[in-house]
Formats: C-alpha cells, structure tokens, sequence
C-alpha cells in the first residue's frame, strides 16, 4: 500500500463533464500519487468523449456499474478498485477549490495516522425560500461542521478524505436508503477509537438541490435513513426516547379516535389537533425569525415542511419494518456519549409546548 498516494472516488449516476474534469485537474501536490476512480451507477450512461479519452490513457479509470446498485454499493466499489492509503470522496455535482488536494496533503503529513479528515462542503446563499428554510433548520449544516468542532465522528461523503487502514471491514452499508455516511464513518470511528480531523481549508462548493426546488423526496429519503442506521450497532447505543414529534401524537390522536367518539370528546380531539397543528407552524415561524431572521411565512412554512417530511418518513419507515421501538426514538448526532439521557429539552420543545397550551385554552374557553 502506497502510504502516499490518495484515491479520489466519485460515484456518480450522470458523469457531467464539467464537473468531473474540475476534480481530475486538481493540482496534484508533490510527493503523492493521485488516483482517479469515477464509478458509474447508470448502466446506460453516455460516456463523455473528453472522459472515455482519459480512461483509455490509463489517467483515470472509469467503472459502469453493470446494473443501478445505489451509492453505498457504488462507493463500496471505488473503495476496493483501488490500493492507496487515502481515499477522498467527492460528490459528482461539487466544484473544488484548485488547492484541495495540497491542503489534504499538508493534513496528511501533518497527521500521518488520522483516521481520516473532513472537509468543508460550501452551500451558496439561500436564493428563496426553500434554501433559505434547509439553511435554518439545519439539514446543511453537517457539510460544515469542520469550521465549528475540534474533531468529528462522521462527515458527508460529499468532502471527505478516509484513511484505508482504519476503515471498518463492513465499508459502506448497501442496505441503507440513505445515512449511509453517517453510519459507516461512525462504525468506523467507534471501532479505532478515533475522529476525524477538521480541515477548514479543504473546500469544495455544492449547488442548492433541484436548483432550489422542495426537497420532499430528500428529506423523505433522509428520514427513512435515519430510521434504518438507529436499529443498527453501534449507532442503536446512541439513540434515546424523547417526547413525540408532531407526526406521532396525530398518530396517537388517530388511535384515540374511536375512543374520542364512544366517550363523546371528539370535539376535544378535533380542537387538540387543530391546535397542535397550529403550535408546529407557530414554533416554526419563530425559529424563522430567531434564526433566519426573516419574518417570511414562506419561508417558515418550508422549514415547518422540510422538518415533518424527515419526521414523518422516520415514523412510517419504522412502522412499515416492525420496528415498533422506533416511535419516539431519536439517534444523538454528535455521538458524544452512548446511552443518552431521555426526553430531552430545547427551547423550541418548550415554545411549541407553550403555544399549544395557550391554543388550547383559547379553543376550550372560545369554542
């Protein structure tokens, strides 16, 4: 194994030219090997020319996935096709800074035996009110994290550099939906007793998904990940009971509804839903203005949308595998310790418990 030389793996599905021809003329630092392995999950992709010419003179080498296996499977690919010692992956719709690879290689012979390192994935501006809402409620903000924590036990795969020796044999789980970087990296990083080290300098840019459309089905698939990795060791260790969410008390509430109508308290029932519905959208708009600081209704309401998809689709994806134990399950993403406390606060709980105590006594008192 070439302790310095680097694979840099791309899964891809669409092999835009621009994007991969930015990756494959990094300026390669002096002293290391650089490796290129572009792994296509589109059996029926259209090769660029400028790529195929690049694989035919050995510069890189491109891999078709004979059938669509998904991007855990696909990374698993690029893992195994090479032998270097480090293996960045970037994501197949990233612009990198031309000194990527000089600053990872600085990080490497600064930490000859790190575990890996985390770079920075960089979100423009928000340009509307969906961008505006994923930036408040916190779905980019992982792609950061390295400006923020001394060291990581996960990163995205969209800029992250692993070192092989201290990979868990499993790799990437194929099973997953989605999570599949937070699972591994932090099989990976519980099993060697390491995290991995901030690069703040190692930056590559990503676009707003969908040019900055909803990003139902995202949030959907990020949900339905979620539910997956909190049933598996050792993320299980690190998951903790907490107070329903809003999809889970309409759920209770649906269950109590022959109970509501038999004991004749459905307008209690009607009232209560009402009113938690209008407490979830209330809290939201808060934390809009607090954080986002915008009074847009918009806006509040996608981050409202975006963080009841996630919620929801955790619910439904548990349900629908048995996995009963996952209703008011919640996995600590920072992983700072194993078993965490239960029902846990935050003044967002506390707001929305606020609001819907104060609706509630309006609707009794007014209806």
């Amino acid at each position: 194994m070439n302790i310095h030389a680097i694979d840099i793996v791309v899964p891809s599905y669409r092999l835009d030219e621009e994007i991969l021809l930015n990756i494959i003329n990094l300026e390669k630092p002096g002293g290391f090997n650089v490796f290129f392995y572009i792994v296509s999950d589109n059996p029926e992709v259209v090769v660029p020319a400028s790529v195929m010419q690049l694989h035919n003179k050995g510069l890189i080498q491109l891999i078709i996935n004979p059938v669509n296996m998904g991007a855990p499977a696909t990374r698993n690919v690029g893992i195994k096709a090479g032998k270097s010692k480090w293996i960045l992956f970037l994501d197949d719709d990233i612009k990198a800074e031309p000194d990527l690879l000089l600053v990872y290689a600085a990080a490497i012979k600064t930490h000859p035996d790190a575990i890996g390192f985390a770079g920075i994935t960089q979100f423009p501006q928000p340009i509307n009110a969906v961008t505006k809402a994923l930036e408040i409620n916190g779905t980019i903000s992982s792609f950061t994290d390295a400006l923020r924590k001394p060291l990581l036990t996960w990163s995205p795969t969209a800029n992250v550099m692993l070192n092989r020796q201290k990979m868990h044999p499993g790799l990437f789980d194929a099973a997953l939906v989605n999570a599949e970087d937070i699972e591994f990296l932090t099989r990976s990083s519980l099993l060697f007793n390491e995290k991995y080290i901030p690069v703040a300098g190692a930056v590559v840019h990503h676009p707003w998904w969908g040019n900055g459309s909803v990003q139902t089905r995202r949030m959907v698939s990020y949900g339905a990940g979620a539910s997956q990795i909190a049933r598996k060791q050792p993320v299980s260790n690190y998951t903790f009971r907490d107070f329903t969410n809003t999809s889970e008390t309409l759920l209770l509430l649906t269950l109590l509804t022959p109970v509501a109508i038999l004991t004749g308290t459905a307008a209690l029932l009607v009232k209560f839903t009402v009113a938690l519905l209008l407490a979830e959208f209330i809290t939201n708009l808060i934390k809009t203005i607090l954080v986002g600081k915008s009074w847009s209704l918009a806006t509040a309401f996608h981050v409202m949308w975006a963080k009841n998809c996630y919620e929801f689709s955790f619910l439904r994806r548990s349900l629908k595998d048995g996995f009963i134990n996952g209703f008011a399950l919640r996995i600590d993403m920072g992983f700072n310790k194993p078993h965490p406390s239960s029902f846990r606060t935050n003044r967002w709980k506390i707001i929305k418990m606020a609001v819907l105590v104060v609706l509630l006594l309006v609707a009794v008192i007014a209806f």
